[in-house]
């Protein structure tokens, strides 16, 4: 007779079907296992300097699991890694996928003490770094007493740590003996910390892999596709375009940081496909000066934000003749709640469809779901949402009130269904008691032909209480005054929407994220000077 933790009849009599629940679960693990078994002699991961197949790369993922079996971390255990993009981090993924074990995925851009927050949060038994970023873990080590065992991804003649290839050699290549499930942690992704200290999003195997899903449906990608990986896999930006990628079999190519030639040059290499392209990376891409030394006739697609720099993304598509994807998303929800294509040399409309699995509300403050047409803040719910922020059940409260995740941003639904995206809903500017949002403004002022690239923010007034200030990067061979900037505004925007401070910056004098992404609370604390008023 069955004992009945075993026997999945018994357990519906109590009331709970665990055996019915892991087998019918989705998991990351899952996810790789396939694609490892299916496409074993394709390219799977390539990089300046190497190409593995999806066989190799399974052989070498084994042993990293086995090696982390052997030194103490199992199911449910947490693991850091602090690293550029490279094959070994994509090997790291899978390991502990089939473990159950979760990845702690480190901002490499944060400062020592930001990343000793991060990882005492986390509480990882071991962390993993690479011989570039070894000194800034040094400068936090005697800060995390949970992190007993660190390892360097580039050889074992750094003190203290041990070598990665050197302990994964000494394991054996045969699966790990683990059974994760749907709801196991797969990894933690750090939110921004504009608004203070970072926070974790807990995304699970079944998020992680229906993200994937979803991303390679939505995009059809196929195992012809192959996926310039310059965005840092601690980004949802870079880890969910490598579960497409290995849902479909394809290639995804890893890239220690945003360099445009060596894109060009793994492009040309690998027959790559597609890519994200955001601010800081775009225009170089579109404007490099060795573009045309290369065959770039296999890239097909890239993707990000055209609200951004819609007028850059017109002359993207139409000079390189491929589409654009203006993707909508989060850390918590997944890269693409919702999108719509830029097709070649077309002016992005900015309206985006919502994606398979995702269901969507706009609703005011009070929970209620407004009117077509009126600005409202984008909830949803469905399986690519956390699970959740690692151990802080406070904030995990107020970004799930009514059972919704709160996304902070506020969108427009029209009546075909599409959505147009508004602002952060913490963004708002408040002027002589009108409510401005500066996206709105963005997309006027971006529109100018001398204008590259523009960030709108509320400054302190006397009078209005705030007022509105404008950043801009010109186009490369355009110049604009900032009168000019006023009377284009003037003809397209209500007077109290118009900037009463314009500065203008260099791209390269920009604030960004890793992704790119203007760091608005970075502008916002420089003062509105005299010199930038105008009339």
């Amino acid at each position: 007779m069955a004992h009945p933790s075993e026997d999945p009849m018994l357990e519906g009599k109590a009331g709970s079907l665990p055996v019915v629940a892991r087998a019918t679960g989705i998991t990351l693990s899952g996810v790789f296992r396939r694609a490892v078994r299916v496409y074993g002699n394709r390219t799977a991961v390539v990089s300046p300097d190497q190409s593995l197949t999806y066989a190799e790369l399974g052989a070498r993922a084994s042993q990293v699991g086995n090696a982390l079996s052997a030194l103490g971390i199992g199911h449910g255990d947490r693991i850091a890694v602090l690293a550029e993009n490279r094959p070994e981090y994509v090997e790291t993924y899978i390991a502990a996928a089939s473990l159950g074990v979760t990845v702690v995925a480190l901002n490499t851009r944060l400062h020592p003490g930001e990343l000793a927050y991060c990882v005492q949060q986390a509480k990882p038994k071991l962390l993993v770094t690479s011989a570039a970023l070894i000194a800034v873990a040094d400068q936090f080590r005697n800060a995390v007493p949970s992190v007993g065992t660190w390892i360097c991804y580039d050889g074992n003649d750094r003190d203290g740590y041990l070598g990665y290839r050197e302990v994964a050699a000494a394991a054996p290549s045969s699966d790990p003996d683990a059974d994760p499930g749907a709801e196991d942690i797969h990894n933690v992704l750090f939110t921004s910390g504009t608004t203070g200290r970072p926070k974790g999003a807990m995304i699970s195997q079944r998020a992680a892999a229906t993200r994937g899903l979803r991303l390679a449906q939505w995009l059809r990608l196929t195992e012809d596709d192959g996926f310039v990986g310059w965005v840092p896999l601690f980004h949802c930006g870079g880890d969910e375009p490598l579960y497409a990628t290995f849902t479909t079999g394809g290639t995804y190519a890893t890239l220690p940081k945003a360099d445009v030639e060596t894109m060009f040059t793994l492009i040309e290499r690998h027959r790559l496909t597609w890519t994200l392209l955001l601010p800081g990376v775009i225009t170089d891409f579109l404007h490099h000066p060795r573009r045309e030394n290369f065959d770039l006739s296999s890239f097909r697609m890239a993707g990000g934000y055209a609200n951004m720099m819609p007028r850059v993304i017109e002359e993207l598509t139409k000079t390189m003749h491929i589409d654009y994807f203006d993707a909508f998303g989060q850390t918590e929800s997944s890269l693409l709640v919702a999108h719509g294509w830029c097709h070649p040399g077309i002016e992005p409309s900015l309206r985006k469809t919502p994606t398979p699995l995702m269901d969507i509300r706009l609703v005011d403050d009070d929970q209620q779901e407004v009117d077509v047409g009126v600005p409202g803040e984008c909830v949803v719910r469905g399986p690519t949402v956390m699970s959740g922020y690692l151990d802080n059940p406070e904030a995990t409260g107020e970004a799930f009130r009514g059972g919704w995740l709160h996304t902070g941003d506020v969108l427009v639904r029209h009546e075909d269904g599409t959505l147009t995206y508004t602002d952060r809903k913490k963004y708002l500017i408040k002027t002589g008691g009108e409510n401005v949002y500066p996206a709105e403004v963005e997309t006027v002022i971006a529109a100018h032909p001398a204008v590259q690239e523009v960030c709108v923010l509320g400054v302190p007034d006397e009078h209005w209480g705030e007022t509105i200030k404008a950043v801009i990067v010109t186009s490369p061979g355009h110049t604009v005054t900032s009168a000019e900037l006023v009377q284009w505004c003037r003809q397209q925007l209500a007077g109290y929407k118009r900037p009463r401070y314009i500065e203008f910056r260099t791209s390269d004098d920009m604030p960004r994220s890793t992704t790119g992404k203007l760091l608005r609370h970075e502008l916002a604390a420089l003062p509105a000077t005299e010199d930038q008023r105008v009339q």
